[in-house]
C-alpha cells in the first residue's frame, strides 16, 4: 500500500541529526505493521498531490506551526483536506495534522488555556472499531503541544479523551482518523524535547513531564491501529 506523508513541519536541526525528520519517524514506526511504500509531499511548499489517487492513503505530520494561522500553505492544506473528505480518501492526522483536519471540517482549534501538554498522556478509549485491535480501555501516547482541538466538527466520533485534552482522538466515517499525540516519537526524543524546554515549562510542569515518562508508551499499538485503519479503508475506498 502506498502512503503519502504530508510534511507540515521540520525537526529542530540539533535533534534531526539523531532522530531524522517527522516523516522518517512515521515510516520507521509504521512499516513494521504492514507492507507500505511512501511518497513525501511538502505542504510547507504547497506541494500537495492534485490527484488523490497518487497514494492509497495519507498521513499529515506534526508541526511547530499553528493550525489556525492565516497562512497560504495552511489554507491550501485545509482545502486539500476537504477534498480528501469529499472523496472519502483514507487520511490520518498527527498533532498539527489532527488540529488542521479539525479546522478544515468546521471545528475549532486554539491555544489551550491549560498550557503545555508534554510527556506521556493517558487517554480513555470512548468507542470501539474493527481497526482498534488489540482492544484497550486506555492508551498512553507521547505528546508535545500547546494548541488543542477545543470544539469538534459535526459528523465526527470521539475516540479517546482525557481531562487535559478532551478531544484527543476522533474519526469521521471510515476514512479520517485524527490524533493529538505522537506515536511516531521515541521516549528519548520526547525526553530531549522536555530538557530543551525546561525554562519554558517552569519547574512544576517540567518535573511532572519527566515523571510521566515512567509510564509505558502504547506507541506500537497506536501505529498498528493506524496501519489497520489505512489497510481496511483502502479496501473500502
Amino acid at each position: 500500500m502506498k502512503i503519502g506523508i504530508i510534511v507540515t513541519g521540520l525537526v529542530n536541526p540539533i535533534l534531526k541529526a539523531d532522530y531524522g525528520e517527522y516523516a522518517d519517524m512515521i515510516m520507521s514506526t509504521l512499516s513494521p505493521h504492514g507492507d507500505f511504500e511512501y511518497k513525501i509531499y511538502s505542504a510547507l511548499e504547497q506541494l500537495l498531490p492534485d490527484d488523490l489517487d497518487e497514494c492509497q492513503g495519507y498521513i499529515i505530520t506534526g508541526s511547530v506551526h499553528d493550525a489556525y494561522a492565516d497562512e497560504p500553505w495552511i489554507n491550501a492544506l485545509a482545502t486539500w483536506i476537504r477534498r480528501c473528505d469529499e472523496l472519502c480518501k483514507p487520511l490520518i492526522g498527527i498533532c498539527f495534522g489532527h488540529q488542521i483536519i479539525n479546522i478544515a471540517l468546521g471545528g475549532i482549534t486554539e491555544k489551550s488555556t491549560k498550557g503545555w501538554g508534554i510527556g506521556m498522556s493517558t487517554n480513555e478509549i470512548k468507542m470501539d472499531a474493527p481497526w482498534m485491535d488489540p482492544k484497550r480501555a486506555s492508551i498512553n501516547i507521547l505528546v508535545s503541544h500547546q494548541d488543542q482541538v477545543i470544539k469538534l466538527p459535526k459528523g465526527v466520533d470521539l475516540v479517546a479523551s482525557s481531562d487535559f485534552c478532551p478531544n484527543f482522538m476522533f474519526t469521521k466515517g471510515l476514512h479520517i482518523l485524527a490524533l493529538q499525540g505522537h506515536p511516531e516519537f521515541s521516549l528519548e526524543f520526547v525526553d530531549r524535547l522536555i530538557e530543551s524546554r525546561e525554562s519554558l515549562l517552569g519547574d512544576e510542569l517540567y518535573q511532572a513531564a519527566k515523571k510521566s515518562m515512567a509510564l509505558v508508551p502504547d506507541s506500537s499499538i497506536m501505529m498498528k491501529w493506524f496501519a489497520t485503519f489505512l489497510v481496511n479503508n483502502k479496501a473500502q475506498h
